[in-house]
């Protein structure tokens, strides 16, 4: 299977909302450099006509280039681990790949391939719900991760003391990437399955849900994620712009969920909810 690479030169605060546009043509791993962005998306997925006139709309407003190009997937190591870059979150969180020689001295060290997964810690969605995770850590709790990406969700959970946790994604490359980060990571409480809802798992009800997608399935499954957590359970929301922010408090209140806390990052928001009954 082969990818595609879209690589886009624009001042960098149209860098984001490119990004999130760009999610919603099923474009599912982002780069960004000082240039601009690359986003990847798999061969058979991609739309070039819709593409090339979602880019040429903002060309129309800001100067703006692009350029795409073909990758294998055998190839893709090559390619982030040129551009990949250590990072550290909320000075507590060190997340870093395999070939990083890098001083670990931090409260906690994530180790990660992402490939084609989504989920480096680079992200303003992904760091949020990290550092939020710090100060609402699951400890003896079951949690889900929604949309697992590569795990990082999951595995920070296992490293704050979790004791089961189910990771989800509908991509099995995701799968395949998941339980190679959780075996990095030595998890022995994390597993992922393939799925594209979380009424599919046909799991028993957890403390915590971790859902860092994008607003439209949020939305759609807000209700599922509230049958699925126990009450005073935590459901932790991330993946949408803070514009989007009034749009899903609307609908979370009436399933029952009392927002307890929040963040905004570049414009990316995250959200925590407490299941109220």
């Amino acid at each position: 299977m082969n990818f595609i690479q879209l690589n886009v030169r624009c001042a960098p605060e149209f860098s984001e909302i490119l990004i999130a546009e760009l999610a919603e043509y099923e474009f599912d791993s982002f780069e960004e450099n000082k240039q601009g962005f690359s986003a990847y998306i798999e061969e058979q997925k991609v739309d070039f006509e819709a593409t090339k006139a979602l880019l040429e709309q903002y060309a129309a407003i800001t100067p703006l280039s692009y350029g795409l190009q073909k990758i294998a997937r055998e190839n893709w190591n090559k390619t982030w681990e040129s551009n990949y870059q250590p990072i550290v979150i909320a000075d507590q969180i060190l997340i870093k790949t395999p070939f990083h020689d890098i001083p670990e001295d931090y409260t906690h060290v994530i180790t990660i391939i992402p490939k084609m997964s989504f989920g480096t810690g680079h992200h303003a969605t992904t760091s949020q719900i990290l550092a939020l995770l710090l100060n609402y850590s699951p400890v003896n709790q079951t949690v889900i991760d929604a949309g697992s990406g590569t795990g990082i969700l999951a595995i920070m959970a296992e490293k704050l003391g979790a004791s089961h946790v189910l990771g989800f994604d509908n991509d099995p490359w995701c799968i395949e990437n998941g339980n190679e980060n959780f075996g990095l990571n030595h998890c022995t409480k994390c597993e992922i399955v393939l799925a594209s809802s979380i009424a599919q798992l046909q799991s028993p009800k957890v403390q915590v849900i971790l859902a860092n997608i994008n607003k439209n399935v949020i939305l759609s499954e807000l209700d599922s994620y509230s049958n699925q957590l126990e009450i005073n359970g935590l459901l932790f929301l991330s993946g949408f712009y803070a514009e989007d922010v009034a749009d899903i408090q609307h609908l979370a209140e009436t399933k029952d969920f009392t927002l307890i806390d929040q963040s905004a990052k570049d414009n990316w928001a995250c959200l925590l909810y407490k299941k109220s009954k």
